[in-house]
Order: C-alpha cells, then sequence, then structure tokens
C-alpha cells in the first residue's frame, strides 16, 4: 500500500509549489535513507523564500496527479525519489505549458511502488539521463558559466558535505551551467527549469551559506527573471553561416547541400566583398574570379533545392585591403573621393589590418550601395540581405572620416570644421551624433530599397556588442531594430571563453530592441580543426543558454564535417528527434 500523504500548507497565490513526496517518505521508512537528513523540513524553505519575497506552497503527490499544478510558476522537486508515471506525466505538461521545475538528485528515478526505473521519469523535463550511480569525485560544485543569474553572489564553487554520487548523460537540450572537479555534470538548465546532480536540500549541504545561496537563486530565477534571464534553450531558430562561393558550379551545390545536410537553416553568400560583385553586375564591377559565371544564381537555385535559405551578403562599407606598398583597392582607385579618411589622413584602418574602407556618409557611396541592393532585390529571390560593415571603421584611437566631402557637409551642417574640435566636448557630441545618425538614416534607405523592390526579403545586419558598437563604429542599431529597419542581428561575439559569450549575448539582448532576434556569431577561423567538433556546438549551446535565438558560424568554407556531424547530432538536431 501506498504511504498517506503529508500534511499540506497551502498558500493563497502562491509562486512556487514544494512537493513534499508521501511515496518518497515511505521510501526512507523502509530504511532506504533518511528523509530529514536528506531533505530539509519544507517550511524552512518557505521561510527562506518568503524573505525573497516568494510565496511558497507545500504540496502533495495527489495534488500533482491530479494536475493541480497550473496557478504556479514553479514547482520544486527536492529529491523526490519515487514519483508515479501519472505524476511525471502531470510535471511534464505543466513545464511544456510554461512552468518551471527545480530537481534535484535521484527524482523520479523510482515509480510510486519504490521499483527503480533504468532513467528518469522526468529525464526531458530534468535535462538528463541516468547512468550508474558512483563517485562524482569532488565536493566542490563549480560553475561553469559564472555570469550566469544562479550564481549572483557566488564568488567561486559552492562547498556540497553529502556527496552520493550519481553519474548522468547531459540531454541535446541542456546546457551545463555547473560541474565537478572531475569535469561530469552538476547542474543543467533546459527551457523546462534546472535540474542539480547532487541533492543540494540535504541538511549538511545547507550548513553552507554559497548552496543556501544558490538555492535562493535559482528559485529566484526561475519564478521571476530578476536579472534578466531568458528560457529560450528550444530550437535555435536561425542556424546560420557567411560562405564565400567556389569559382565552379558543381563545388558550390556541393558545398550547400553539404550544409543543408548539417541542418544550417540560413546560408549568408557572399554577393559583393572587397569592392566586387561575385555575380554579373550592371551597377559594380564582377571579381574576375567569377567572369561569364554567376555563383549567386546557382547557389539560390541549390538551395531552393536543399530547402534551407540563401541571404545576400554585402560586406558594405568595406572596400577590401590596401596593398603592403599602401596602395588601396581597385574602387577607390577608380573613385578616390569615395575613401572613408582618418584623422591621421590615412585611408587604410591600422586598427583593421590595412582594410580600407567607403565613406558612410559620402552621398555618391550610399547612392552606390542603395543601387547595388535594388538590384540584388529585383533579379535574385534570395531569402534575405545580410548587411556586414554596416558601419566606420575602428576609431577609438584614430578616428574616421575626415576627408574634403564629409567635412565640408559636416561644416554646412554643424558650422564648425571637424577637425579643429580638438577637447571641445560640446563639439566633439554634435559631431559623432551627426556621423551615427546619418549612418541610421542611410540603413532606413536601404531597408525602404529592398522593402520596396522585394517584399518579404528578410533584412540582418552584422554588429558589435554594446557599447563598443556606438562609440566606435557609429553603429547605433538598437535604433536600427526599434524602428524595424533589420529584422535580425548577428552580433560578433568572436570567443571561445563561455562566460563571455554569455555576457556578451545577454548584453546584446539587453540593448537590442524586444522584439529584435540576437544571432550570436562564432568565429570557426580561431578555433584549431582538431578541437571544432566540440568546441563550436558547445559555444552554440552556450549562445542558446544565454537567449540567442540563433548562431552563425564563421565560416562556411573552413568547417570540417567532423564539425558539421557534431552540430547536426547536437544544437541543431531537429526537434522532432
Amino acid at each position: 500500500m501506498h504511504a498517506s500523504s503529508p500534511a499540506v500548507h497551502t498558500s493563497k497565490g502562491a509562486e512556487v509549489a514544494i512537493v513534499d513526496s508521501g511515496y518518497t517518505r515511505h521510501y526512507a521508512d523502509l530504511k532506504a535513507w533518511a528523509y530529514s537528513e536528506e531533505f530539509i523540513d519544507a517550511t524552512w524553505l518557505m521561510s527562506l523564500l518568503a524573505k525573497s519575497g516568494i510565496s511558497a506552497a507545500i504540496i502533495s503527490d495527489h495534488d500533482v496527479e491530479v494536475g493541480a499544478l497550473s496557478s504556479y510558476k514553479a514547482l520544486i522537486l527536492p529529491a523526490t525519489s519515487c514519483m508515479s508515471a501519472l505524476a511525471a506525466n502531470q510535471i511534464e505538461a505543466f513545464a511544456k505549458a510554461g512552468g518551471r521545475v527545480f530537481s534535484t538528485y535521484d527524482t523520479s528515478l523510482r515509480d510510486d511502488f519504490w521499483r527503480a526505473r533504468t532513467d528518469y521519469g522526468l529525464s526531458l523535463v530534468m535535462g538528463v539521463r541516468y547512468l550508474s550511480t558512483g563517485a562524482t569525485g569532488g565536493d566542490l560544485l563549480v560553475p561553469a558559466a559564472k555570469s550566469h543569474p544562479i550564481f549572483h553572489g557566488i564568488k567561486s564553487g559552492v562547498p556540497v558535505a553529502r556527496t552520493h554520487g550519481l553519474i548522468n548523460k547531459v540531454n541535446p537540450n541542456a546546457i551545463i551551467l555547473a560541474k565537478w572537479p572531475t569535469g561530469k555534470p552538476a547542474v543543467v538548465e533546459t527551457e523546462y527549469g534546472i535540474y542539480c546532480s547532487e541533492n543540494l536540500f540535504a541538511r549538511d549541504n545547507l550548513e553552507a551559506p554559497e548552496a543556501v545561496m544558490l538555492i535562493t537563486n535559482i528559485i529566484d530565477y526561475l519564478v521571476n527573471e530578476k536579472y534578466g534571464a531568458r528560457f529560450n534553450l528550444g530550437r535555435l531558430d536561425t542556424r546560420a553561416t557567411w560562405y564565400r562561393p567556389a569559382a565552379e558550379e558543381r563545388q558550390i551545390r556541393a558545398d550547400v547541400k553539404r550544409l543543408a545536410d548539417a541542418n544550417f537553416s540560413v546560408i549568408f553568400v557572399d554577393s559583393f566583398y572587397d569592392g566586387y560583385t561575385v555575380y554579373p553586375s550592371s551597377v559594380g564591377v564582377q571579381n574576375p574570379a567569377f567572369a561569364d559565371f554567376d555563383p549567386l544564381a546557382i547557389a539560390i537555385d541549390e538551395g531552393q533545392r536543399q530547402g534551407i535559405q540563401i541571404h545576400a551578403w554585402l560586406e558594405t562599407f568595406c572596400a577590401g585591403m590596401a596593398s603592403e606598398g599602401g596602395t588601396p583597392p581597385r574602387i577607390i582607385q577608380d573613385n578616390p573621393d569615395w575613401a572613408a579618411v582618418g584623422l591621421d589622413g590615412h585611408i587604410p584602418s591600422a586598427a583593421e589590418s590595412n582594410r580600407c574602407f567607403l565613406s558612410p556618409a559620402h552621398p555618391e557611396v550610399q547612392e552606390f550601395i542603395l543601387a547595388l541592393v535594388r538590384e540584388l532585390a529585383a533579379r535574385y529571390t534570395v531569402d534575405g540581405i545580410h548587411l556586414d560593415y554596416l558601419r566606420y571603421p575602428y576609431g577609438r584611437i584614430i578616428p574616421y572620416d575626415y576627408a574634403p566631402t564629409i567635412t565640408k557637409l559636416a561644416v554646412e551642417d554643424l558650422g564648425f570644421e571637424p577637425r579643429d574640435v580638438r577637447l571641445d566636448i560640446t563639439k566633439w557630441n554634435a559631431w559623432f551624433d551627426w556621423r551615427h545618425c546619418n549612418l541610421t538614416d542611410f540603413v532606413a534607405r536601404l531597408s525602404g530599397a529592398i522593402r520596396s523592390t522585394a517584399p518579404g526579403t528578410l533584412i540582418s545586419a552584422a554588429v558589435y556588442p554594446y557599447p563598443e558598437a556606438v562609440l566606435t563604429r557609429m553603429q547605433d542599431w538598437r535604433k536600427w531594430s526599434e524602428k524595424e529597419y533589420v529584422d535580425f542581428v548577428v552580433v560578433f561575439t568572436y570567443t571561445r571563453n563561455h562566460d563571455l559569450l554569455d555576457t556578451l549575448v545577454r548584453a546584446a539582448l539587453d540593448f537590442a530592441d524586444d522584439n529584435s532576434p540576437v544571432v550570436a556569431a562564432i568565429d570557426a577561423s580561431a578555433i584549431p580543426e582538431a578541437e571544432a567538433h566540440e568546441t563550436i556546438p558547445a559555444l552554440a549551446e552556450v549562445a542558446r543558454a544565454a537567449g540567442a535565438s540563433g548562431v552563425a558560424v564563421y565560416n562556411a568554407n573552413i568547417l570540417t564535417e567532423k564539425a558539421l556531424v557534431s552540430l547536426e547530432s547536437g544544437p541543431f538536431k531537429p526537434a522532432a528527434e
């Protein structure tokens, strides 16, 4: 016979439900474990949460089984070892409906008759599969993403006195937030909540202030999203990569198919770079490498065959690299007045490896770019247009743009010569505003040209994280997203450090308009080939956990088959699987 359920303490309008399981309590009565040691009094937890302004109620197995969960924001399962199949189904339904679950240790590893299961009954919700019981190899819970809100106020690790040891395999829908010193997963997050492989609620563990803080932070995070946390651990909607087309049709088709097979959803096909178009153009000059050949048309055709979106990628104001002798690229040789000029008079930017730029404020440059996007939108059935280098050259030390045409326009609008600003902060701010407002106005014109020529075409921009974007490159992309000039942004995170990636994505989300999706860029070119199959998927998972709606990998041309397989079987795995 089942044990009777414990007394239930309800609280009208409670945000959190704490399950005090009669099934599990009876399992303890059978001398399987010491319930009073493994699960501290639930009333203590209610009191702890009350101090943080979180109201809680204690509920029974029966409450869960009848589905009395809809009024709660979060459900706490503190080492709820024994759980009926009915209760597990109700909890899963609760989580899929938007409720959040905090579970620990061996929750749902036994049924309501105390029989061991081969796996957790709540494996999907918890984000792990049971492998074995054994030593986890440490008494310190070590954060894998220190910037995550659950570690707020915790300077190092969390001491754990009682380490029974559960060895788990992390599901594809989960991200590791903390590990044991041996590297085994300790805390994971899914779109449904958070699971810890040790019982944080055990009496011995609660002697550590860090453990109590972690418990409070987790529940606060699940209930309030207090620190700007976002649950976005489902499917990565945008799985993009940048691709510079080959000079052979067969190779382009093979490359597109290869990326589609890896479950990429978008390919940014380089269509304008180094001042040349890759396609035959009546506006610009086609790159000689693609003479009598249209790689963009081939990529679009194969993309339609493979069911993958093709976006035309324009390196908008980037004119290409100067030669070792300082000779600028052809487009600037043909149009010398178009060049962005630094305060020191140089065209190539020393801060950007001698890269040369077209002046973003030059009227003729703007008309040239507008003509290019109109041509692309009218001639090709692209799914989107991706605008890269939609910015000024990096200029923290030697700012841009001081070309004669630009300074003349600035004098007309501002009433002073930009070169004479020096330490006058009022004039400097006016000169700063003139440049980034000019660029924003141009983005509005670009967007209007694309939407009027080919309605429904997606518009995206590659941007730098705030505040770097605005301060050093005049790239006020928050306004672009607020005004709906772009449909989504791709943020250059370009780091292998998980903590920094998490921080950059969350900062970008805080800066972005609420309705503007943020895609995190991952630089595969900076990752050793031997590590790519592990590092790239792991970074994609971190970006997903931080709230990114997608990832974009730079670049497709260097992605190994092993890396593609890891992406397809990991973060890019179809939701149906």
